[in-house]
């Protein structure tokens, strides 16, 4: 024996302003519903933007960190020993004797200084790279010319692309929560609308109504953050 789902509650009375109150929240239901929609679609989109761009610098970050450490590197050793090479004639310089070994010094630590500098002109010509080059692309010549100075504006837009994949993030879940709340608020309309004007019915409906305003602000508190 076939049961119809209508005849399981008595249908009660309905009043002209329970109809119109009825009518009025499952049109607000059905808006609500399509704009939660577009909102969880849009912050679906824009997280799943924002989380490709900050993968996207975060290789950026990783490759010219790469690509470029040895060739500080070597400028940072060449350096080093430059200033040692100085420093060492100085010092005997300062702990030599008076006559010949002084000026065996002073001799000694102006050829290191001539030398010095031409050893870091050599190093930092050695390290300058060349506008073009054959098989090699100008993101590569870029990735390895690339100085400690040029990352901090790098790292800064990779983590506002993170940070703006967590509040579209978060969006979104406040939206798929909004329209969570909208399918209940749907439910108790639908029980509404069975049980009629009786006192069951205006509590569903004042449920109902109540539920999709929560919903609604829910929905919509991720524009506020």
């Amino acid at each position: 024996m076939s049961l119809d789902a209508e005849a399981a509650v008595a249908s009660g009375p309905v009043t002209m302003r329970f109809r119109r109150w009825l009518s009025l929240l499952v049109g607000l239901a059905a808006v609500s519903a399509t704009v939660l929609s577009l909102v969880e679609s849009d912050a679906g989109r824009q997280e799943e933007k924002a989380l490709v761009q900050a993968n996207r610098l975060s290789l950026e970050i990783f490759v010219k960190i790469a690509a470029s450490s040895p060739r500080s590197q070597f400028q940072g050793d060449a350096l080093r020993r430059s200033a040692q090479r100085r420093i060492e004639p100085v010092a005997q310089v300062l702990a030599a004797r008076e006559g010949e070994p002084f000026d065996l010094a002073v001799a000694l630590s102006r050829v290191e200084e001539t030398t010095g500098n031409r050893s870091n002109a050599i190093a930092q010509a050695m390290a300058t790279l060349p506008p073009s080059a054959r098989g090699v692309d100008q993101a590569i010549l870029e990735a390895l010319n690339t100085q400690v100075i040029d990352l901090p504006p790098v790292v800064e837009e990779q983590n506002a692309a993170v940070d703006r994949a967590a509040l579209y993030g978060t969006r979104q879940e406040r939206s798929m929560f909004g329209l969570a709340l909208v399918a209940i608020a749907a439910s108790l309309l639908g029980l509404a609308g069975l049980t009629g004007s009786s006192r069951a019915g205006r509590i569903s409906l004042v449920t109902a109504g109540t539920t999709l305003t929560v919903s609604v602000v829910a929905g919509l508190s991720g524009f506020v953050l």
